[in-house]
């Protein structure tokens, strides 16, 4: 036997809430055009539906990767951020037989993807933070170790990530959209991730 307590039982400062938040709003002009052409580059399909709860995933044994079609433009280019940054950082092949079997293993797996896609967004002039830390603060529990051991495979992947994405631009397209304009940002540029207050 175990005794538990409510949260209501107990005296102090209220828990932070730290459940992600979904973006609102435009995503950069045409960065989910871009981010498609690098997924699909890697061999995967790009589809867009019901996520069963999830804002997107990946599937390595068929290559689908899928969006959820009922948010806005910057939520949608963040999560297929997210998912390219499961095929770059090689999930598919780290974590094939412990993804769905070890949370330590998914945990890894969501930071990085994760952080990596709070790289990206950021680089071209999207704010994911109100998403990305949470989120990022959830699977690590706040460990600054855990996240210092993601950040070398983090930061290589974001980096080639954004070259490529600065080589798949056509400059001098009309900006006839209602997003905000292709301008990426020098990778050490990017804003510092600092996820939940923590020195990185």
């Amino acid at each position: 036997m175990v005794h538990v307590f409510d949260v209501n039982q107990t005296e102090g400062d209220p828990l932070p809430d730290v459940t992600p938040d979904l973006l609102s709003g435009a995503a950069p002009d045409r960065l989910w055009e871009r981010l498609v052409h690098l997924v699909e580059a890697d061999g995967f399909v790009v589809e867009r539906g019901a996520c069963g709860g999830a804002s997107g995933y990946t599937r390595f044994d068929d290559c689908v990767v899928r969006v959820r079609d009922d948010v806005g433009p910057a939520q949608a280019v963040k999560t297929l951020a997210h998912e390219l940054g499961h095929i770059r950082a090689d999930h598919g092949t780290r974590f094939a037989d412990t993804y769905h079997r070890s949370v330590e293993c998914r945990g890894v797996a969501e930071i990085e993807a994760e952080s990596i896609a709070y790289l990206v967004t950021a680089a071209a002039g999207l704010d994911a933070g109100d998403y990305s830390v949470p989120y990022v603060a959830g699977w690590s529990a706040s460990d600054p170790d855990l996240l210092r051991a993601t950040a070398a495979k983090v930061l290589t992947t974001a980096s080639q990530i954004d070259e490529e994405l600065g080589s798949t631009a056509q400059p001098g397209i009309p900006d006839g959209s209602t997003g905000v304009r292709w301008r990426p940002i020098p990778f050490g540029q990017v804003p510092r991730w600092n996820p939940a207050g923590m020195d990185a």
